[in-house]
């Protein structure tokens, strides 16, 4: 089955979130969604992923577009991403 560019994006992300965290996982191991909680993640976490986001795409996200809801699913943070770019 051939990946759809959010497929391609998503996997991408979950490189970026193991990355830029230090996760002691495989980037395939990142779930879709409920990330905050599976990952406990902090808001030193989040806000240190989503500058990373930021420069691996080459994208701003606007500050009124900040919330655990965008950061929680890697299916809202793809489709955002791909806005960005686009």
């Amino acid at each position: 089955m051939e990946k759809t560019v959010t497929d391609e994006i998503k996997d991408r992300l979950r490189k970026v979130l193991v990355d830029s965290l230090e996760l002691p996982m495989e980037p395939s191991g990142v779930p879709d969604h409920g990330l905050v909680d599976k990952l406990g993640l902090d808001s030193i976490n989040t806000i240190e992923f989503l500058i990373w986001v930021e420069s691996e795409f080459g994208i701003e996200i606007a500050d009124e577009d900040l919330s655990i809801k965008l950061i929680d699913s890697l299916d809202l943070l793809a489709g955002y991403v791909r806005e960005r770019m686009a």
